[in-house]
């Protein structure tokens, strides 16, 4: 009995040993993260929202894994979101391999090098390129970026978008697989879905100072015609870091977009579970500058205040424009960073009483917009612990 007893504590001691080893090198390959997120929301727009003096929700449960095995890679994140905002989605998930230190490639869900990377803003709120497509975008396709000395390349290839396929009405009556409306980045929708796009950006770094330029050309697939019709974007962009520590911060970008073969000069794209109508042609114009003041308290240790704007023009008959506007700051507390923005828009259709999927949302928003909108506005404090 003693010596059965040796043998089993002796092997529990020997797989604590294998296990504890294994743990150890799988750890040395493999960081796991995430964050958790809360929103304070008050919309003066809303009569529920002043009601009951804003209030207090869910943004969002992410997790996040990275991994790498000799040359190969990995990079994704899960997000969970309250269910009206589509629940469970992935916003990236990719598998690299690094050639060299200036080459990889990555075949997944990856970031779409378009413009201003990884964001165009400072803020919570983004800027207007992502709530039209072109900003913070993620697809599904195979990514090459080249860095050395003062130059990032990338080009990439996207067989469609991101996420999955749902059964769906068309706008004929009948019904088929279309893009999934769950979902982080803005993707085309309803009759329509994205089919193989290519992208191209070059960037040049100079004296804490970037320069790009950007070209985006593909297809969308009409469920209703059946045909293909082709789309484009370019773009260009800056963005320089100034003073002691880079505490200045200045990003810039221009771009035009045309969807070529639309039906009343308007298409439909979705996220988050909301669908709603942009203008099949736009030039938008961004800027934005930040300043973080550097505090070093037992708390706080930066504080970042920014002011982003963003415009809007649709060169069709008809339509008119669309402003955005965010000022806020951003506090540091070690894990802990707190958005504190307010954001003023017109005809943008996550500001204003048609939200953007009310019954006059054609009226309004990214598509035909209204001829003399108001100015709707804002205020939000995001709280996130990062792990």
């Amino acid at each position: 009995m003693k010596l059965a007893f040796r043998k089993s504590f002796s092997l529990l001691i020997l797989l604590f040993i294998i296990n504890n080893s294994l743990f150890s090198q799988i750890s040395k390959h493999l960081k796991l993260g995430g964050a958790l997120r809360f929103n304070y929301r008050y919309k003066n727009w809303d009569t529920y929202s002043k009601n009951v003096g804003g209030d207090f929700v869910l943004d969002i449960f992410r997790l996040n894994a990275k991994a790498n095995y000799s040359n190969l890679f990995l990079d994704a994140e899960y997000r969970f979101y309250p269910s009206d905002f589509g629940g469970g989605m992935l916003h990236h998930g990719f598998i690299g391999y690094n050639f060299n230190e200036n080459i990889n490639i990555q075949i997944g869900v990856n970031q779409v090098p378009f413009g201003l990377l990884p964001y165009t803003g400072h803020s919570w709120f983004a800027n207007l390129p992502y709530y039209i497509g072109l900003g913070d975008d993620h697809d599904a396709g195979i990514k090459l970026e080249y860095k050395k000395s003062n130059w990032n390349l990338a080009l990439a290839w996207y067989k469609n978008a991101e996420g999955g396929k749902k059964w769906i009405k068309y706008s004929n009556g009948k019904s088929g697989y279309g893009v999934d409306p769950a979902r982080y980045s803005y993707d085309l929708a309803g009759d329509v879905e994205e089919t193989n796009q290519g992208n191209a950006r070059v960037e040049y770094e100079l004296n804490n100072q970037k320069f790009g330029v950007s070209g985006q050309l593909g297809n969308y697939f009409n469920h209703v015609t059946k045909k293909n019709n082709s789309h484009y974007a370019l773009a260009v962009h800056y963005q320089g870091s100034f003073l002691k520590e880079k505490r200045l911060d200045i990003r810039l970008e221009a771009l035009k977009y045309n969807y070529i073969g639309t039906k009343e000069n308007t298409i439909t794209i979705v996220a988050f579970n909301y669908p709603y109508n942009i203008a099949n042609e736009a030039y938008v114009f961004l800027g934005g500058i930040a300043y973080t003041i550097p505090i070093n308290w037992k708390f706080i240790k930066s504080i970042q205040i920014y002011e982003n704007y963003s415009y809007m023009h649709k060169p069709v008959n008809g339509f008119n424009d669309t402003q955005m506007n965010v000022v806020g700051m951003l506090v540091e507390a070690g894990p802990v960073y707190t958005y504190i923005d307010y954001a003023s828009a017109k005809n943008q259709d996550w500001f204003g009483p048609w939200g953007a999927f009310g019954k006059n949302a054609n009226s309004y928003g990214l598509g035909r917009g209204a001829e003399n909108p108001e100015w709707n506005s804002w205020l939000n404090i995001n709280i996130g612990y990062y792990f």
